[in-house]
């Protein structure tokens, strides 16, 4: 047989050709039944043998590397079955540790300073998010156009969250201190109500209330930014009984939200989809939201620093019960992380 150029074709050639071909080709498809045989030979695990993990759930998007972990199926992959509890607030998350419903609860770490003052025994091993979406959101028409302007003027938050030290220090910062304005204790779902009925002048929470309120009530209200480019950490607290007890259960939980932070890495459209459509979100407040973020899992000297100075904050306002700040150092249980991530662990020890 010729070929095109009116040749014959030479039978060396062909079959170095083939030979060639098979030198590829072969070890290819070797090496791709290696994989499916790994892959489909490996036991599927039932719901009823993965370890059972309850997670209390602190406010919305903070805990987006658990939502992104558990809609990708993390949890399962490091053999956990994941029950996600969720709460308006991270004091009412922490307390739902505390009263024995759950492994592991999300709360700000000035919760956890907070909380310190009583009896419990409680450890933080990581953080998932840092934070600058707290803000003081204004009524237009009290006659508030500078921070000196609150004094005298009723401000509402839910009491012992990350709103609370944020006020006490925004209001520091401005020459005033806490005894300056009038305080309006109130949970997150109620602060829209009382600032567009004029109960208070002014209220500071985070998202998505503040974009809420700033929807529902227009022109009607200025927000105002008020954590000075403080960030706060978005902290997953357990008891000490879990980390003596489930030590491997807390390095599957890290292990899973590991996985979550690198698909985001390189995901990061998709991962803000699943965000939204998991909080039910639209897409333009996830833009007014997403960059105010890092959602990143780490365990960094940060945490302490802030604890500490929200403790004497704490301290000077009287707010601890007369209690003495406990050693933050000591409530950080650093050996999973440092086994899971070392490289996002820079606590001194």
């Amino acid at each position: 047989m010729k070929n095109d150029s009116g040749q014959q074709p030479d039978p060396v050639l062909n079959n170095q050709h083939r030979w060639k071909i098979a030198a590829i080709g072969i070890p290819a498809a070797i090496i791709l039944v290696i994989v499916v045989i790994f892959f489909f030979g490996q036991p599927q695990m039932t719901p009823d043998q993965l370890e059972p993990l309850t997670i209390a759930s602190g406010s919305g998007e903070f805990s987006a590397l658990t939502l992104i972990a558990d809609e990708k199926g993390y949890f399962e992959k490091h053999g956990l079955n994941v029950t996600i509890r969720d709460h308006f607030t991270g004091v009412g998350s922490i307390n739902d540790l505390l009263a024995g419903n759950a492994d592991l609860s999300y709360a700000s770490e000035i919760v956890g300073v907070s909380t310190s003052f009583r009896p419990e025994d409680f450890r933080i091993i990581a953080s998932t998010a840092k934070s600058n979406e707290i803000k003081l959101v204004i009524r237009n028409d009290r006659g508030i156009t500078q921070p000196s302007d609150l004094r005298g003027k009723t401000i509402a938050f839910p009491k012992g969250t990350a709103a609370e030290f944020y006020l006490g220090r925004y209001l520091m910062i401005n020459g005033m201190d806490i005894d300056d304005v009038t305080v309006s204790y109130l949970s997150p779902a109620e602060l829209s109500e009382s600032i567009e009925n004029g109960n208070s002048d002014a209220v500071i929470i985070w998202e998505p209330w503040v974009y809420q309120i700033t929807q529902k009530l227009g022109q009607n209200v200025t927000a105002w930014p008020a954590q000075g480019g403080q960030n706060f950490y978005w902290v997953t607290y357990t008891q000490a009984d879990v980390i003596r007890d489930k030590p491997e259960l807390i390095r599957q939980y890290l292990r899973a939200i590991d996985d979550a932070q690198l698909y985001l890495h390189d995901n990061e459209p998709e991962g803000k989809e699943i965000v939204r459509l998991r909080l039910n979100l639209t897409d333009d407040y996830m833009e007014t939201m997403w960059e105010e973020n890092q959602f990143v899992l780490s365990l960094d000297q940060g945490i302490i620093v802030a604890m500490e100075d929200e403790a004497r904050w704490m301290t000077k306002n009287n707010l601890t019960g007369g209690r003495t700040p406990p050693s933050y150092l000591d409530m950080i249980d650093q050996d999973a992380m440092r086994e899971v991530k070392p490289q996002a662990v820079s606590i001194i020890r």
